[in-house]
C-alpha cells in the first residue's frame, strides 16, 4: 500500500508540470480566440442625431451601451482587460467613439502630430476608409507609457452632417498586436447615419434671428422685462426670476445688453445673477454668471467671438472680483448655438416657421454647450395655430421645458421637469414682492438690473 501510495506521487509530479503547461496553453489558446472573435454590441442611438454606432461587448469586452454626454460632445466606450503582460502588468484595450457638437481646431494632420507630440509618440501610418457616404480618416500612433510598456493609438476622425464630427479611437498595449486594427475596422463599418435635418433647420432659424437682430423684439423704448414666480408642484411660490433686456444704437452698430436674476427660497435659498452684452447679431459676447448659496459664491466668465467660445470658472468669492484662480476652457461654436439668455427670440421665429420640431445648441449658464431638441406643441382648443414649444434638452438627465406665449408672443407659463416638476407664471412686480418681502427691494429697483457692473 506504501509502495502504491509513493507511485502515485511520483506518477503525479511526473504529470504535474506538462499538465499545468497544458492548461497554460489552452488558456492562452482561448484568450486568442475572444480576441479574434470580435463581437459588436447591437447599435447604439444617439438621440436626436440620426447616428448609431456599435461597440464591442463581450468576450472579455466590457461595454456600458449608452452616450454619456460631457466635454462638448457624447462619448461610449468599450474596455478588454484579460491577459497576464510578460511584464507583470495587464493587457489592456480600450475604444471609444467621441461625437462633437463642432469640429476641433485645425486639421487631421495638426491634430494627431499634438496627439502624438502629447503622448511622446509619433504617427507611423495612415489612411483613409469609406462606409457609404461617410468618409473616415485615421491614423496610426506608437509611444512608449515607460514602465507600463509600449501602446499604439488608432484615431480616425469622420465629418458629419452641420458641422459634427465624430471621433475614434482605439488603444492597445504592446502585447495586443493587430487588436486595435481589428476593433477598429469593425467599428467603422458599423457606423449609421441618416441626416435628419433637424440642426440644418436649428442653423437655419438662428442665422435668420441674427439677420434681423435683437432689437426688433424689443418695445419701443428698446426695454424689456419681465417677472415670473416660480410654484413647485403643490403650487407653493419657492422662487422668481427677473429678465431684462435693452439695446443701445449708434450710427455704427448696435448693442444688447441682457440680464437675468433667479432667487430660490426653499429647499434653501440660492440666487445668481446673469450680465450678458452683446452686438445685434450675438456673433460677439460676453457673459458673466454669479452665484451665492450654502454652499459658497462661484462664477462663470464667457467670452465668444468668431466662433469660439471661451469659458472661465472662477472658484472662489474673491476670483469673482479679481479673476484669480480660474481655469479656462476653449469651444468651437456651430451654426446652431445660441446663448441660453437669449434664447426666445429664436423660440419665437420657430413658431413663425413651417418647421414642426428643429434641434440647436444652447450655450448655457453653466458654461456648457447642450444639444436641445424644440418642438411645437398641438394648437389649443379653437386655434388653428400654435402657441407653445417643448423643449427637450438632449444631455441625457431628462431634463424638459415647456413655453406659452400669448398672441404678441410673449412668454406668459412655463413648465420645466425632470424628477420634479415646476412652474413659471408671468407676475407683475407687486406681486414678487409680497410674496418674498426678503427681495421686494431688489423688485423695486428691477429696471436698474440692467445698469449694474455687467461685462
Amino acid at each position: 500500500m506504501v509502495a502504491d501510495n509513493k507511485t502515485g506521487r511520483y506518477i503525479a509530479e511526473k504529470i504535474a508540470l506538462p499538465v499545468i503547461l497544458v492548461i497554460s496553453l489552452l488558456a492562452a489558446r482561448l484568450v486568442v480566440g475572444l480576441r479574434s472573435a470580435i463581437r459588436l454590441s447591437a447599435p447604439l442611438e444617439l438621440s436626436r442625431s440620426g447616428l448609431s454606432v456599435s461597440m464591442p461587448l463581450g468576450n472579455g469586452w466590457q461595454c456600458e451601451e449608452k452616450w454619456r454626454y460631457g466635454d462638448a460632445g457624447f462619448t461610449v466606450s468599450s474596455a478588454f482587460s484579460v491577459t497576464q503582460s510578460s511584464r507583470g502588468g495587464i493587457n489592456q484595450a480600450y475604444a471609444r467613439c467621441h461625437y462633437l457638437l463642432a469640429p476641433q481646431v485645425g486639421t487631421l494632420q495638426e491634430r494627431v502630430k499634438r496627439e502624438a507630440a502629447d503622448l511622446g509618440g509619433e504617427a507611423v501610418e495612415t489612411g483613409q476608409v469609406t462606409v457609404g457616404s461617410l468618409v473616415v480618416d485615421w491614423a496610426r500612433i506608437k509611444a512608449d507609457a515607460g514602465e507600463r510598456g509600449p501602446f499604439e493609438i488608432i484615431f480616425g476622425v469622420c465629418p458629419l452632417a452641420a458641422g459634427r464630427q465624430l471621433e475614434i479611437e482605439v488603444i492597445q498595449t504592446e502585447e495586443e498586436q493587430g487588436l486595435a486594427q481589428q476593433v477598429f475596422d469593425k467599428i467603422v463599418k458599423g457606423i449609421r447615419f441618416s441626416d435628419n435635418g433637424l440642426l440644418q433647420a436649428g442653423a437655419r432659424i438662428v442665422s435668420e434671428v441674427r439677420g434681423a437682430g435683437l432689437n426688433g423684439i424689443l418695445a419701443s423704448d428698446g426695454r424689456s422685462i419681465s417677472l415670473f414666480i416660480i410654484a413647485d408642484a403643490r403650487g407653493q411660490a419657492i422662487g422668481f426670476t427677473m429678465d431684462a433686456m435693452a439695446t443701445a444704437q449708434t450710427d455704427t452698430n448696435t448693442t444688447v445688453k441682457a440680464a437675468n436674476y433667479l432667487y430660490m427660497r426653499e429647499p434653501m435659498a440660492d440666487e445668481q445673477v446673469e450680465f450678458f452684452r452683446c452686438d445685434g447679431a450675438f456673433e460677439q459676447f460676453t457673459w458673466r454668471v454669479e452665484s451665492n448659496s450654502r454652499a459658497g459664491s462661484k462664477g462663470i466668465e464667457m467670452e465668444g467671438e468668431a466662433g469660439v467660445l471661451v469659458v472661465r470658472h472662477l472658484t472662489s468669492t474673491s476670483s469673482v472680483e479679481s479673476r484669480a484662480d480660474s481655469d479656462e476652457n476653449r469651444y468651437t461654436l456651430g451654426g446652431a448655438a445660441v446663448p441660453d439668455i437669449i434664447i426666445d427670440p429664436v423660440l419665437t421665429k420657430m413658431l413663425d416657421g413651417d418647421r414642426q420640431a428643429i434641434v440647436i445648441d444652447v450655450i448655457r449658464s453653466d458654461g456648457t454647450i447642450t444639444p436641445v431638441y424644440v418642438e411645437k406643441m398641438a394648437p389649443a382648443k379653437g386655434e388653428t395655430d400654435s402657441n407653445a414649444v417643448r423643449v427637450e434638452w438632449l444631455d441625457g438627465r431628462g431634463l424638459w421645458q415647456q413655453v406659452y406665449y400669448d398672441g404678441s408672443k410673449k412668454p406668459v407659463r412655463m413648465v420645466i421637469g425632470r424628477e420634479d416638476t415646476y412652474m413659471l407664471n408671468r407676475a407683475d412686480a407687486n406681486e414678487i414682492a409680497e410674496t418674498f418681502p426678503e427681495r421686494a427691494y431688489l423688485v423695486r429697483d428691477r429696471s436698474q438690473l440692467l445698469d449694474r457692473d455687467g461685462p
